[in-house]
C-alpha cells in the first residue's frame, strides 16, 4: 500500500501539469493501460476469459466513471481540495468494511477519522481564497469520493475469486468504453495526443497505474479499513509536490491540517494492525 500511495500522488501531478482535458487523458491512459495489460496477460496468466470479464467489471466501470470525475475536478480546483476530499473515503467505508467482510472497528480509530476531518476542512479552507480554487471543482471532488469508495468495496470483493493481476487487466478493458463515452460527449470525437502529451499518458499508466495494480493485490492481504485509510497520505504528498512543482502556496491552517492528517494516519495504522494482530491470535487460540 505505500506504493500505491506514493504512485497515486505522483499521478495527481501529473494530470495538473498535462493540458489534456481530463476525459481525454483518462481515456488514453485507460486505453493503453489495457493493451499492455492485455498482452502481459496473454503471455503471462492465459487468454481474456468473459466469467473473469463480468467478475471485474463492475470495479472497472466504476473507477473509470471516478477517473473522469476526479480528473476533471483537478484541472478546475486546487490539488488539495481534490486529493483531500478524496481522502474521505475511509469515512464511508467504516461501515461498509464491518458488515460486509466482518472486519472489526475500533472506536478509537473511527474517532480519529473523524478528527482527520478537521484536517481535510482546514487544508480545504486554507485553499479556498485562492484563484484555483473553484466551487465546481471540489463538487466533482465529492462525487468522485462516492465512486472511489465504491471501487474498493468492489476491488475488494472481486478479490476474492481473482488475481490481482486479472482483476488489474480485465477491469481496464471495462473502463475502456465508459471513458469513450465521456471523451465523446465531451470533446465531440476522439481527439489524439500529440507529441510530447503521450509522456503525460505514459506516466499515468506507470505511476498511478502501478498502484492500482498494488491495491488490487493487497485487498487480499490487508483490511479494508487499512487500505483505505492510508491513502490519507496521497493528499498529503500531493500537496507537497503541488507546492514545489506548481506553486500553489501553503498557509498556516493548510499546514495544521496536513499535521493533522498525518497524525491520523500514523495512530489509525498502528491501532488497526494491533487490533488485526489480537484477532489472529485469538482465531488460533
Amino acid at each position: 500500500m505505500t506504493g500505491t500511495v506514493i504512485f497515486w500522488s505522483i499521478g495527481n501531478l501529473i494530470v495538473r501539469g498535462t493540458e489534456l482535458s481530463g476525459p481525454q487523458i483518462a481515456f488514453w491512459r485507460y486505453l493503453a493501460a489495457a493493451v499492455l495489460y492485455g498482452i502481459a496477460h496473454r503471455v503471462f496468466a492465459g487468454p481474456i476469459r468473459m466469467a473473469d470479464f463480468r467478475v471485474a467489471a463492475p470495479m472497472g466501470v466504476v473507477l473509470a466513471i471516478e477517473i473522469v470525475l476526479f480528473f476533471a475536478a483537478i484541472k478546475s480546483t486546487t490539488v488539495a481540495n481534490a486529493t483531500v476530499i478524496g481522502s474521505l473515503t475511509p469515512l464511508l467505508l467504516f461501515g461498509v468494511s464491518a458488515r460486509r467482510f466482518g472486519e472489526r472497528q475500533s472506536k478509537l480509530v473511527i474517532a480519529a477519522a473523524l478528527v482527520a476531518v478537521l484536517g481535510v476542512a482546514a487544508v480545504v479552507f486554507g485553499s479556498s481564497g485562492g484563484a484555483t480554487w473553484s466551487l465546481r471543482g471540489d463538487g466533482l471532488a465529492v462525487a468522485a469520493l462516492l465512486f472511489f469508495a465504491a471501487y474498493f468495496v468492489l476491488g475488494k470483493t472481486a478479490r476474492q475469486s481473482l488475481s490481482g493481476f486479472t482483476l488489474q487487466t480485465h477491469s481496464l478493458i471495462a473502463g475502456v468504453p465508459v471513458l469513450a463515452v465521456a471523451l465523446l460527449l465531451d470533446s465531440g470525437g476522439l481527439p489524439v495526443p500529440s507529441g510530447s502529451q503521450w509522456w503525460y499518458v505514459a506516466g499515468l499508466v506507470a505511476f498511478p497505474g502501478t498502484g492500482h495494480l498494488l491495491l488490487a493485490w493487497a485487498h487480499a492481504h490487508v483490511e479494508l479499513t487499512l487500505v483505505s485509510l492510508m491513502t490519507l497520505g496521497v493528499p498529503v504528498l500531493s500537496i507537497i509536490g503541488a507546492a514545489l512543482w506548481f506553486d500553489e502556496a501553503l498557509v498556516g491552517v493548510q499546514i495544521v491540517g496536513i499535521v493533522v492528517v498525518l497524525a491520523v494516519l500514523g495512530f489509525a495504522i498502528v491501532e488497526t494492525s494491533r487490533i488485526s494482530a489480537a484477532d489472529t491470535s485469538a482465531a488460533g487460540q
